[in-house]
C-alpha cells in the first residue's frame, strides 16, 4: 500500500463520519470573523465614552473653578456694598440712595445665599455659608453679606 491509499482511506472515513464538515468548518470561520467585528465596534464604543467621559470632567472642574471665582467675587462685593452702606449712614438727606443701597447689598446677600444653598454650588462655598441648604450655621451670628 502507499502512502495516497492510506490518505484516501483516513479521508473517505473522515467523509464518511462527518459529511458536513467542510460546510461546518466555514460556518465557523463566518461567526469568528462576526465575533472579532463585533469586538471592535464594543472597542469603539468604549474609548468613545471614555473620550466623552474625560472631556465631561474637565468641564466640570473648569465649571467649579469658575464657580469658585464667582462667589469669591460675589462675596467681596457684598463686603464692600455692607461698607459703602456703613459710610452712608451719615448721609440723611439721601434716603433713596440709601435705600437704594441696602437693596443692592439685600440682593447681592440673597444672589450668595442662593448660589451657596444651590446643590450645584454648594460644593464650593464654606461650610458656613451652606449649613442646612439655604439657612445660616446654627452658630453663625451674621449672614453671608456680613448684615445683621
Amino acid at each position: 500500500m502507499s502512502m495516497s491509499s492510506d490518505k484516501d482511506i483516513l479521508r473517505q472515513l473522515r467523509d464518511a463520519m462527518n459529511p458536513k464538515q467542510k460546510q461546518q468548518a466555514f460556518v465557523m470561520v463566518v461567526q469568528a470573523g462576526l465575533a472579532l467585528v463585533a469586538v471592535g465596534i464594543l472597542l469603539a464604543v468604549v474609548i468613545v465614552g471614555y473620550i466623552s467621559l474625560v472631556r465631561i470632567g474637565t468641564a466640570v472642574q473648569t465649571m467649579a473653578d469658575q464657580t469658585t471665582q464667582l462667589k469669591n467675587i460675589t462675596k467681596q462685593t457684598s463686603e464692600k456694598m455692607t461698607a459703602l452702606t456703613k459710610n452712608l449712614e451719615p448721609v440723611a438727606i439721601l434716603p433713596e440712595l440709601d435705600a437704594s443701597l441696602q437693596q443692592m447689598n439685600d440682593d447681592v446677600d440673597t444672589l450668595t445665599n442662593t448660589m451657596c444653598g444651590s446643590p450645584l454650588f454648594a460644593a464650593t462655598c464654606p461650610a458656613d455659608f451652606r449649613a442646612g441648604v439655604f439657612g445660616p450655621t446654627a452658630g453663625d451670628e451674621t449672614p453671608a453679606g456680613g448684615k445683621r
